[in-house]
């Protein structure tokens, strides 16, 4: 995943910085260098199970949970993957930007929630 994605600055002048940590299973975001969130996932095949979304009090209200949504699922829809949203905020996420809703695989979804 290429660094530097983001969808806006912070009110500083700093943009925050979303990379895969695939050894963690976790997608995290930076600002300065600075880890101020984590999207952690499992993997089975393609497809990307996301379990929890989180972001350290120094960075609520400043939108970097979207920041590192769409950096996640990008990075996912560039390697052609496919999605279960289980985190809360991954599936909110995904109701209110509804273009990336080709991601997620409603079947595995059902069977996930179902069980």
């Amino acid at each position: 995943m290429a660094a530097g994605r983001s969808d806006r600055s912070s009110e500083s002048g700093e943009t925050p910085v979303v990379t895969h940590d695939p050894d963690r299973h976790r997608y995290v975001i930076s600002v300065d260098g600075v880890p101020l969130g984590t999207s952690v996932y499992s993997q089975t095949g393609d497809l990307t199970i996301f379990v929890h979304t989180e972001i350290a009090p120094a960075g609520e209200g400043r939108g970097l949970g979207s920041v590192l949504v769409r950096g996640a699922l990008d990075d996912i829809a560039e390697r052609n993957g496919r999605i279960v949203a289980l985190c809360p905020f991954v599936s909110g996420w995904i109701e209110r930007h509804p273009e990336y809703e080709r991601l997620v695989d409603e079947q595995m979804t059902a069977a996930y929630r179902r069980s």
